[in-house]
C-alpha cells in the first residue's frame, strides 16, 4: 500500500478541522434544540390545556350564576319580599337575555311542583334533578353532575332572605332551580383550538369525567359523548389512586398503537373532570428534523469546501461555526437580547444561520405566546380578591379549611329602596346600574387596600386587616366610606339622564375582632370573615339614612380624631341584647 501523500493528509486534515465544527455545531445544536423544543412543546400543551380548563369551568360557571340568580329571585319570593308573579316575570327576564340558557326548571320535589320557565321563542324541557344533585345543592348552595352524552345539569338551592342572625327564613319545603348545561359546545370549543393553534395539524385533545367517559373529544378515534375513553394508554401516566377532584398535572411521553407520543394531563377539581392534550413526536418536533436535515446538508456542504479550499477556507469556516454553537447555547439559555444571527451570507453557513435566526425567533413568540397566556390566567384574578391570590401565590394563604382570629373593619353599603326601583324599571338597566355602581365601589375598596368579601343582592360588603394584617384598617375603611359617598355626588349627575335613577347608599362600619379564613368544603370553600364584628355592620347599615354613614364606637376609637364623626347616642340594633353607641361620619 502506498503511503499518503503529504497533500492528500494536509488536505484529509484541514478537512477533519473543517468538518469538526460542523459535527460538534450540528450534534450540540440538537441536543440544546431538542430539549428548547421539548420544553416548548410541553410549555405550549400546558398553556392550551389552560385555555381548555377556562372554557369549561367558564361555561358551566356562566350557566352556574345565571341558576343562582333566579334561585335568589325565587328565594326572595319564598320570603314574601316580592310577589310570585313578579319572581317568575324577572326569571323569564333572566332567561331572555342570556345565550347559554334557554330555560330553568323550579321544582320543589315534596310538594310535587315542577314548573318549566321558558324563552319565549324556545320549547326547551328541563329534566328533573336526582337527589344526589339535590343533596350538594342543600349543602354548598350549587350541585352539578355529567346526565348524559354531552349534558350537564345545574342544580341551586332556593334560599329565602336571611333573617336576624344571619339564620336564612325557615318554613317551607325545600325549593330548586334546575338549568342544562350543553357541554357540546365544548367539542366546538376543542375544534377551533387545534384549528387556531397547529392549523389543523394532527393534535388529540379530550375532556372526561371521572369516570374516564368522554365529555367532549377533538381527534382522538371512538371519543364520542359519553363513551368510555379509560382503555387510552394516556391514562397510564397517572400515579396509581389519582382522585381527580385533587390537583394533578403530568407531563411526559407514552406510546400509543406503536407510536411515540407526547402530551399533558391536567385535572379540574371543581368539575372533577380531567382534561388532556398528546400528539406523535414527530409532528411535534417536526422543526427539529428540519433543523438537523439542515445541518447535515451544511456539513456536506462544508465537506465539499474543505475538500477543494482546505487551506485557505479553513478558518473562514470554523469561525463561523463556533459563533453559531454559541448562539445556539444562547439560545438555550432563553437569552435572547444577545443573540447575533445577522449577516447576508448565502452559503451553507447562511443557510444555518437562517435556519437558526428562525428557530429562535419561532421559540421567543411561542415563549411570549407562554407569557400572554400566564398573564391570562392570572388575570382571572379579577374573579377573586387580588390580596387572596397574591397571598395564595406567595404561599402565605394556605388553600385548606380553617380559619384564625384577626382584627378587622367590616363595611356593608347597600343601596336604598332598591327592589321597588327594581320593580317599577326593566331588570336590564338595573343590573347594568348595579354593575356601574358595584365597580366603582370595589374599585374604592381596592384603592384603600381593602378586600370585597361578597355582593348579597345591591349589597356589597369590603373588610380591611384580612388577609393580610393592616394596623390602620379602621382608617382604611371610614376613607373609602368618604370616597364612595364623594363618588355618588357626581355619578348619580349621569345616572339621573341616563337611568332616571338616583342612588342613594347606606353605609355601616364597625371594627374589632372576627374569625377569617376558608369556609365550606374541601370541594368548595370561600374565604371570608364571620362574627358579631360582621353582624353589628351589617345592622348599622340596615339602620342607616339614605347617604348616611354610620360609625360604631370601636371603630371611632381606633381612626381617632381623623375623621369628621358626630355622636348619634346609643341605638337598639336588632339581634343584640344590649344598646350600641354609634357615630355618623359627616364627609366633606
Amino acid at each position: 500500500m502506498r503511503p499518503l501523500s503529504l497533500k492528500t493528509k494536509a488536505i484529509a486534515l484541514f478537512a477533519a478541522i473543517a468538518l469538526a465544527p460542523v459535527a460538534v455545531a450540528v450534534v450540540l445544536l440538537a441536543d440544546v434544540n431538542r430539549r428548547a423544543v421539548r420544553t416548548s412543546e410541553e410549555s405550549l400543551q400546558a398553556a392550551i390545556l389552560s385555555e381548555i380548563a377556562t372554557a369549561s369551568i367558564a361555561l358551566v360557571r356562566d350557566v352556574e350564576s345565571d341558576a343562582v340568580a333566579a334561585a335568589a329571585i325565587f328565594g326572595h319570593a319564598a320570603g314574601g319580599a316580592i310577589r310570585d308573579e313578579d319572581a317568575v316575570a324577572s326569571v323569564r327576564a333572566l332567561v331572555a337575555t342570556r345565550a347559554l340558557i334557554d330555560a330553568v326548571r323550579l321544582e320543589v320535589p315534596e310538594a310535587g311542583i315542577g314548573t318549566v320557565i321558558r324563552k319565549a321563542s324556545s320549547s326547551a324541557d328541563v329534566p328533573a334533578s336526582p337527589p344526589a344533585l339535590r343533596r350538594l345543592a342543600d349543602e354548598h348552595g350549587v350541585g352539578f353532575g355529567v346526565v348524559g352524552p354531552a349534558r350537564g345539569l345545574l342544580v341551586a338551592r332556593v334560599r329565602p332572605p336571611e333573617a336576624a342572625g344571619g339564620a336564612a327564613a325557615a318554613g317551607g319545603p325545600a325549593g330548586y332551580v334546575v338549568a342544562q348545561v350543553e357541554l357540546d359546545a365544548l367539542a366546538r370549543d376543542l375544534a377551533a383550538i387545534a384549528e387556531r393553534r397547529f392549523d389543523g395539524g394532527e393534535v388529540r385533545l379530550l375532556i372526561a369525567d371521572h369516570d374516564r367517559r368522554a365529555i367532549a373529544a377533538f381527534g382522538v378515534p371512538g371519543a364520542a359523548p359519553g363513551s368510555d375513553v379509560s382503555a387510552l394508554p394516556l391514562w397510564s401516566k397517572l400515579p396509581p389512586g389519582a382522585v381527580w377532584t385533587d390537583k394533578l398535572s403530568v407531563v411526559g411521553p407514552h406510546d400509543e398503537g406503536g407510536h411515540r407520543m407526547i402530551g399533558v394531563i391536567e385535572t379540574l377539581p371543581d368539575l372533577g373532570w380531567a382534561v388532556a392534550i398528546w400528539r406523535p413526536e414527530p409532528v411535534a418536533f417536526a422543526a427539529l428534523d428540519e433543523m438537523r436535515r439542515r445541518g447535515l446538508a451544511v456539513a456536506a456542504g462544508a465537506l465539499v469546501l474543505a475538500l477543494a479550499l482546505a487551506v485557505l477556507t479553513a478558518g473562514h469556516v470554523t469561525r463561523p461555526i463556533l459563533h453559531l454553537v454559541a448562539q445556539a447555547r444562547l439560545i438555550g439559555a432563553r437569552r435572547w437580547r444577545e443573540l447575533a444571527l445577522g449577516g447576508a451570507r448565502r452559503d451553507e453557513i447562511g443557510e444555518l444561520t437562517t435556519s437558526l435566526r428562525r428557530m429562535a425567533d419561532d421559540l421567543e413568540q411561542g415563549e411570549a405566546e407562554i407569557a400572554r397566556e400566564a398573564k391570562l390566567r392570572g388575570d382571572l384574578g379579577r374573579f377573586m380578591d387580588k390580596a387572596v391570590v397574591d397571598a395564595i401565590v406567595r404561599g402565605e394563604h394556605p388553600l385548606a379549611l380553617g380559619g384564625k382570629r384577626a382584627p378587622v373593619s367590616v363595611l356593608f353599603a347597600d343601596v336604598v329602596g332598591f327592589t321597588p326601583l327594581a320593580e317599577s324599571r326593566d331588570a336590564e338597566r338595573m343590573v347594568a346600574l348595579l354593575n356601574e355602581l358595584f365597580s366603582m365601589l370595589t374599585e374604592i375598596v381596592f384603592r384603600h387596600g381593602g378586600t370585597v368579601d361578597k355582593f348579597i343582592g345591591d349589597c356589597v360588603m369590603a373588610v380591611w386587616g384580612a388577609p393580610l394584617a393592616q394596623a390602620d384598617h379602621a382608617r382604611r375603611a371610614l376613607a373609602a366610606a368618604e370616597d364612595m359617598m364623594r363618588f355618588l355626588e357626581t355619578a348619580n349627575e349621569e345616572w339621573r339622564d341616563k337611568y332616571d335613577i338616583e342612588v342613594r347608599l347606606g353605609i355601616g362600619v364597625n371594627s374589632g375582632e372576627a374569625i377569617v379564613g376558608n369556609i365550606g368544603s374541601d370541594k368548595r370553600m370561600e374565604y371570608t370573615v364571620i362574627g358579631d364584628v360582621v353582624n353589628v355592620a351589617s345592622r348599622l347599615e340596615a339602620i342607616a339614612a339614605p347617604n348616611q354613614v354610620l360609625v360604631s364606637e370601636a371603630t371611632r376609637d381606633l381612626a381617632g380624631d381623623a375623621f369628621p364623626l358626630r355622636a348619634l347616642g346609643e341605638r337598639n340594633l336588632t339581634g343584640r341584647k344590649t344598646t350600641t353607641f354609634i357615630y355618623a361620619l359627616d364627609a366633606d
